[in-house]
């Protein structure tokens, strides 16, 4: 009887391993190009999430496909159609900028396809989306964290640096100055710079010439980096607040010591992880790479960890994990996950309601200041 059972149960082993599927995920991120260490960091925190849990309930394993957008609109949106199309993938993560989700969106949306950003803090991205969700929380909060921030250190005026080529800055600006004025602080101007410049002397003078209590720069960091040196080498010394694209040690990096006490808002600091979740992740991190973790990393791992609670809650209601529609729906309805970044809450809008943490540049290193909830 017990050589019976034994069979049996070997017969259910290897019919279960049969049955087993491979469910595809997309991921587009700028891995090449003027912001590559968004997408490297990014799948760094990827890959410590991938190895941790790559399978689903039913058995079925997890396959990632990534495709690098080299920080390109046109790509972006091109590699979109090429995971869904081609490969076809069940979910979509990326992109890291606003700029390019926001070409991937329209793409996500008429194939209904489910598309999670990681990092896109633009509200654009997902307003009017059925199918767009992110695992970040949006502007107009991080751009009120960083200008309540800066009224609570006496710093009552501001020029606000503007990155016309990059939504995510326009976005990011616009919601500072809001903020900023409505805590009674004095934008004196603001002065706008394009991606990819190098040259920042007419900006820097503009902003000397103002003596602003504080600067407010909105946009990514090789940008930041290169003012903060051409206006310390002009005397200017205010100091720099910005927003989550400027944590990056390339910062540290190109910028050197005139980015030292460089304020800003972010998604995560290893310093105030203290879930079971974020600390695991953290100690993985460590030992993979030898480094602090960082923002980038954990909103990826977040938002992979997202999309396979959706896959496995569409298995606990008896529908396949590739059913695009239970997997959105169930991402548009994530209540308390407990991530890595903190308790994510998606509203209405695909939106995340987290918390946001501000960081600073301290003797070289990013140092934690503190932790501001929604």
């Amino acid at each position: 009887m017990k050589k019976v059972l034994s069979i049996a149960a070997a017969t259910m082993l290897v019919s279960g391993a049969l049955m087993a599927k491979e469910v595809k995920i997309g991921v587009v991120l700028p891995l090449t190009g003027p912001i590559a260490a968004f997408g490297q960091t990014s799948k760094g925190g990827l890959d410590i999430a991938y190895a941790q849990n790559h399978k689903l309930k039913n058995g079925d394993t997890v396959k990632l496909i990534v495709l690098d957008d080299r920080g390109d609109k046109v790509e972006a949106a091109t590699a979109t159609k090429r995971l869904i199309d081609k490969n076809h993938v069940t979910a979509i993560l990326g992109e890291v900028a606003s700029s390019n989700s926001m070409a991937m969106a329209p793409v996500a949306e008429k194939a209904k396809t489910p598309m999670i950003t990681h990092a896109s803090t633009n509200p654009r991205v997902t307003k009017g989306k059925k199918f767009v969700t992110r695992a970040c929380f949006i502007d107009p909060f991080q751009g009120a964290v960083a200008a309540n921030y800066a009224l609570s250190k006496g710093y009552k005026t501001a020029v606000v640096v503007t990155d016309m080529k990059q939504d995510y800055s326009v976005g990011l600006s616009k919601a500072f100055k809001k903020a900023y004025k409505k805590g009674g602080g004095k934008v004196l101007k603001t002065v706008f710079i394009n991606s990819g410049d190098k040259d920042f002397n007419a900006q820097v003078s503009t902003i000397k010439a103002l003596h602003p209590d504080i600067i407010d720069f909105t946009g990514y960091y090789p940008e930041g980096a290169l003012l903060a040196r051409q206006a310390r080498a002009v005397g200017v010394k205010a100091p720099f607040i910005g927003g989550d694209g400027s944590g990056f040690p390339e910062l540290i990096k190109i910028g050197g010591k005139a980015v030292e006490g460089f304020m800003y808002t972010d998604h995560f600091n290893e310093a105030a992880a203290k879930s079971p979740e974020a600390k695991a992740y953290v100690k993985a991190f460590h030992a993979k790479y030898h480094k602090a973790a960082d923002s980038m990393g954990a909103l990826a791992a977040d938002a992979y960890g997202m999309i396979l609670k959706a896959m496995n809650e569409c298995i606990d209601a008896g529908k396949a994990p590739t059913d695009k529609m239970c997997v959105n729906k169930n991402l548009r309805g994530t209540k308390n996950y407990h991530g890595i970044t903190g308790v994510i809450n998606i509203d209405k809008e695909g939106n995340a309601v987290k918390s946001a943490v501000v960081n600073v540049v301290k003797n070289g290193k990013f140092a934690y200041l503190t932790t501001v909830n929604p």
